[in-house]
């Protein structure tokens, strides 16, 4: 009877072992909430001015720079006009022959000027010589002004030629071509470009977490059809608010992708580490802060 007793003990001891034992194992496994892998920067690219696609020089998949010429429109107007006033500013015949009539006058001037205190000259010329040579200076201004009036209308005619060259704003990769040449755009987008590296991933985490999860919180996201191989994201925004209905609230992670080995478009699993406090404690200790898993290679 005694043998019997005892072996119940034990058994009801291991069994409490066991109970005590499974609530240390659940906050010890990680915890991880659904996630969406998407591009750091997505560019509708359309025109700044209407007019019909004279060449589109990238196709879908072709990696662009910011500044790389994407597309062009027709712009043969824009290029007359840019060359009549590149010919207006680089020519200075008006000037040149302002500038020799005000030398002449000016000559004329002093000699009436000298004939008339010796009484040769009357005072009538002096005065007409006077005012000519006025006159010749201020057309010589004014030959000066034409100059740089288009030496501005070039800088113009540049500007609405370079107008039609259409350039990538970012790095990134085109994933849409969406018309061709000859198609008269004005309003719709030309096609459509993405930044994959960084990549971006919104993920969904529970209320009970806000104001927890701050910039700069590392996480494990892994995503799905890529061989379930984790990767090491960064914390980098979080939503002020919460959504009432579900009890959740948004959070967007870093994720780099220097290869490109992780396409965008793809659900995963961000996994909090189940190392460390969850939440922080009453006294608001730093150290406390949520701890996210690091990167598995």
């Amino acid at each position: 009877m005694w043998n019997l007793n005892s072996i119940l003990c034990r058994e009801t001891l291991c069994v409490l072992a066991l109970c005590w034992a499974l609530p240390v194992a659940a906050e010890e496994a990680p915890a991880t909430f659904d996630c969406v892998i998407t591009p750091s920067r997505s560019v509708d690219l359309g025109t700044p001015v209407p007019g019909q696609i004279h060449q589109v020089l990238v196709d879908r998949s072709d990696t662009v720079s910011a500044g790389q010429i994407v597309a062009s429109l027709d712009s043969r107007l824009e290029e007359a006009n840019l060359a009549i006033a590149d010919f207006k500013a680089a020519t200075d015949t008006e000037l040149s022959l302002r500038r020799t009539a005000y030398t002449i006058d000016r000559r004329t001037e002093k000699r009436l000027s000298s004939l008339a205190a010796s009484k040769v000259a009357s005072a009538q010329d002096k005065d007409r010589a006077a005012r000519d040579a006025r006159l010749a200076a201020w057309r010589l201004r004014q030959a000066q002004d034409d100059l740089q009036l288009y030496a501005l209308e070039k800088a113009r005619a540049e500007t609405a030629l370079d107008r039609r060259k259409i350039r990538s704003p970012i790095d990134g990769v085109v994933v849409a071509r969406l018309h061709e040449p000859g198609e008269y755009i004005e309003d719709q987008p030309l096609m459509r470009i993405v930044r994959l590296d960084p990549l971006h991933v919104e993920a969904i985490l529970p209320m009970r977490l806000f104001g927890r999860i701050q910039p700069g919180t590392q996480a494990r996201v892994i995503p799905e059809f890529v061989n379930g191989k984790p990767h090491r994201a960064t914390v980098d925004l979080v939503d002020p608010m919460g959504d009432a209905g579900s009890g959740t609230f948004g959070v967007r992670l870093s994720l780099p992708n220097p290869e490109r080995a992780i396409p965008a478009g793809l659900k995963c699993r961000v996994e909090l580490s189940g190392e460390g406090p969850l939440l922080s404690n009453a006294h608001g200790d730093k150290e406390a802060s949520p701890q996210l898993a690091a990167s598995e290679r």
